[in-house]
């Protein structure tokens, strides 16, 4: 390629190195080592997708939005544990295992192959897709995910189908953050775009055939960065904090992305029926947010818990570090106003909760936190388990070790909101060993109930689900 960026050196880069760094073989064992006893009501696979660069990355790797993404899934039986992990591998992906070496610049440094590099069988606009950022299940698919394209197929058993765009219904994609409502089983999305149209949002019925066609958001007239949102039983609520791409600077060899406090934040209030009115416009001050535990509606309020942050760093030349709370929100449609509040003002990320209550009023919220010893890393080592109604935090930490995203399993008969699992990613940072940690979440900082040990490090990534096994 004429103009082609450099490789980078994986040992320079905190994001591919150590407890981040890629791996590059696909295994599949069973049987594996337990220390405890895994719950027998445990039947299903923990799937977590996350960016794993198959080759060194040309000119830029901006972590977690560059890299192949590589689903590591967790099957357990009858106290049984496997393990498999596979690529999802994308034309993209394909065309530069054909070459033996990256072709496509990251996201920050953009560059193209040659037609006759990239092959003749390509996605769509000649573009690598990298859906290394979520895998969720809906309507029997299994959907690997990433911001503002198409979606990748997978099997069961992790092999890749490939693109998919709901009968051409999505032909441009969908965001990496769907919600399932756990009512009518719909998957309500949104997608942005670099260019228009910036803003729609859809709604995938319970037997995966799209039940409302992407529908623009007229008022957005620019490309923001969005990665999640929130829906309630009325609503779905998309917060837009002043994160902007533009082309025009990445033409002038600037960074297409920019955060712009000017702007300040604004909220759109969508009404998931027709019949509900028009979208409501909130006005409130700058600041980002990842992502967000949960919404509900409280009277006539609607209620989320998030980590906020001061400002988006990520991506942004010369941006200094962000401070970082958790905090509740309660925005009133009615009043047009935003009330935030500090719940703490410790560092953390990926809140999750039981996704039976999505967009249904929340009592426990589950979140990574960073110890100072692993902010040096840029890792996380404790969980808090917040319980709203009370205010207080349980703590469960792992010293010396860094830990992923932890989602919730429910126990086989029960409902209670408390009344199931904890599953997470460990990785040991002196011996790069990981293990598959199984907490009780009705007694949150005791000893695991079950530490699988797996074969492999599984390196530090993004999100995944707990999928039952299906009758």
């Amino acid at each position: 390629m004429e103009g082609e960026p450099r490789p980078i050196d994986p040992a320079g880069n905190l994001y591919l190195s150590g407890a981040f760094a890629p791996v590059d073989d696909e295994l599949d064992l069973v049987d594996l080592p337990v220390a405890g006893k895994i719950p027998e009501d445990l039947r299903g696979v923990y799937l977590r997708n996350g960016p794993n660069a198959k080759f060194p990355p040309l000119g830029s790797y901006t972590y977690p939005l560059d890299g192949d993404g590589m689903i590591h899934g967790v099957w357990l039986a009858d106290g049984h544990a496997r393990y498999r992990n596979r690529y999802v591998l994308t034309k993209g992906l394909q065309a530069e295992i054909r070459a033996h070496r990256a072709l496509w610049g990251g996201i920050m440094t953009p560059a193209a192959p040659s037609p006759e590099l990239a092959g003749p069988d390509q996605d769509p606009g000649g573009d690598k897709l990298l859906p290394g950022i979520n895998i969720i299940r809906h309507a029997h698919r299994f959907l690997a995910l990433a911001e503002g394209t198409p979606p990748y197929e997978m099997t069961e058993e992790l092999a890749t189908r490939g693109r998919y765009d709901f009968a051409g219904a999505l032909p441009l994609g969908m965001c990496a953050h769907p919600k399932i409502d756990p009512a009518s089983g719909e998957m309500i999305l949104f997608r942005y775009g670099l260019e228009e149209p910036y803003l729609t949002w859809a709604v995938v019925g319970a037997d995966g055939r799209v039940t409302r066609p992407p529908e623009v958001i007229a008022e957005i007239d620019r490309g923001y960065m969005i990665h999640d949102f929130l829906i309630t039983e009325d609503y779905l609520v998309l917060v837009i904090n002043p994160a902007t791409f533009d082309l025009a600077r990445a033409a002038q060899g600037a960074g297409p992305l920019a955060w712009e406090p000017e702007r300040g934040t604004r909220i759109a209030v969508v009404p998931r029926k027709d019949d509900r009115g028009k979208i409501r416009w909130i006005e409130a001050g700058a600041f980002w947010c990842w992502h967000y535990a949960n919404g509900w509606q409280e009277g006539g309020e609607i209620v989320t818990c998030f980590p906020w942050w001061s400002h988006l760093s990520l991506g942004v030349p010369g941006a200094a570090p962000a401070t970082r709370s958790l905090a509740r929100a309660r925005i009133d449609p009615a009043a047009g106003s935003f009330r935030l509040e500090v719940l703490d003002e410790r560092p953390t990320e990926f809140p999750r909760v039981d996704d039976r209550r999505q967009g249904r009023p929340t009592r426990y919220a589950t979140f990574l936190h960073a110890t100072p010893q692993a902010l040096e890393h840029r890792t996380y080592d404790e969980l808090f388990r917040l319980d709203l109604v009370k205010g207080t935090i349980a703590v469960h930490r792992f010293p010396g070790q860094a830990i992923g995203e932890a989602v919730f399993a429910p126990k086989a008969g029960r409902s209670e909101e408390e009344a199931g699992y904890i599953l997470t990613f460990a990785t040991d940072l002196a011996t790069l060993q990981s293990t598959f940690v199984i907490l009780d979440a009705e007694d949150f900082s005791a000893a695991p109930v079950a530490v699988v040990k797996l074969p492999r490090r599984v390196p530090l990534g993004l999100h995944g689900n707990w999928l039952p096994a299906q009758s």
